[in-house]
């Protein structure tokens, strides 16, 4: 723990990085889209939609439930996927033809987004901002075994690299456009990093250190607020659906997983334990800039080299993705069904 608590200004930065490696995973990786720091939308709704969900999902984890758990985490970040609903639509009414829509609801891209959600804009961005810009582990120490490893050594980050560059290919223009994606949104969050590291001087904060106090939970959660509000009317309000059933599904999903992450948040603040094993040293800043270097290299070649195919990348993607998604689910479960029975 640090020794002093953070001025404003070194929590606010954080929460900034935090929104860009949200961003960054969840959008450029997908191809949404590729420049999201570089134009007014993605500044003024792409990257605060991002943070504010991060930030706000993950100080209700430490202030319910005392650190996370792998559980509260999958938990949250299914939460995070339902922005989906009443902001995009996506829920309801892709920007595509639908494989299969029941009670006005997209069924497998549904389940589509609760996978990329909780990985990529969650928990993927949270360990990496841990990893990089403070001494804490608690996202680490919070997943299984096996995934610590992965998300503890370069090799897994190079994999999730490389991963990102194949299914960017999908929806990239061209090898130039794909290459100026990586290019640049790399080298904002590399000068992110640096500055964090400067404005800082390296102080030795813990993850916990850097969320917001109860004024400030309260202006985050208002501005979200707004976001939903304005997002809800002026995006897409062609694609709303009636009540019933598609909104009541909706809010059927949203009483479920609130359910399950206040379950999972009474458990830890319970005392339920971690588990005893030490995660892998998270990589250095100098690997995880190589790997970002060796991202931005691939992203053009995956283009190049998957061409036609890379609609058949999308639907492996997708289909592996969701698999993972429900064993993660599933260990989820099973992790605050193992806790209530000892309880």
């Amino acid at each position: 723990m640090n020794n002093a608590v953070p001025p404003r200004t070194h929590r606010y930065l954080f929460w900034l990085i935090l929104a860009a490696y949200s961003t960054f995973f969840a959008e450029v990786f997908a191809g949404s889209d590729l420049f999201p720091f570089f134009h007014a939308w993605g500044l003024l709704v792409v990257v605060p939609l991002y943070g504010l969900h991060t930030i706000i999902l993950l100080t209700l984890i430490y202030r319910y439930g005392r650190r996370p758990r792998f559980s509260s985490l999958v938990f949250a970040g299914a939460l995070f996927c339902l922005y989906e609903a009443y902001m995009t639509k996506m829920l309801w009414r892709p920007a595509w033809d639908s494989l299969l829509i029941a009670g006005d609801i997209a069924v497998f891209e549904t389940f589509v987004l609760l996978w990329w959600h909780t990985w990529f804009s969650f928990i993927t961005p949270l360990v990496l901002g841990e990893g990089l810009l403070t001494t804490s582990r608690d996202v680490l120490l919070a997943l299984p075994l096996r995934l610590r490893g992965f998300y503890g050594s370069w090799q897994g980050w190079l994999a999730i690299a490389l991963f990102g560059a194949a299914f960017q290919s999908i929806n990239s223009p061209s090898p130039l456009h794909s290459l100026a994606s990586g290019a640049g949104m790399v080298g904002v969050l590399a000068l992110l990093t640096v500055l964090w590291r400067r404005v800082t001087g390296r102080r030795d904060y813990a993850l916990s250190d850097l969320l917001p106090d109860k004024g400030e939970f309260r202006l985050l959660a208002l501005w979200l607020g707004g976001l939903y509000l304005f997002l809800g009317m002026a995006l897409f309000p062609e694609r709303l659906p009636p009540v019933w059933p598609g909104q009541v599904i909706v809010w059927g999903m949203y009483a479920f997983f609130i359910v399950l992450l206040v379950r999972a948040l009474r458990r830890t603040s319970q005392g339920a334990s971690l588990s005893s094993d030490q995660p892998s040293a998270f990589p250095s800043v100098r690997a995880i800039l190589l790997v970002s270097l060796l991202f931005t290299i691939a992203l053009p070649l995956a283009k190049i080299v998957l061409g036609n195919g890379a609609g058949a990348v999308t639907l492996a993607g997708w289909g592996t993705g969701v698999l993972f998604a429900g064993w993660a689910f599933l260990l989820a479960i099973k992790e605050i069904s193992i806790e209530v029975s000892h309880a």
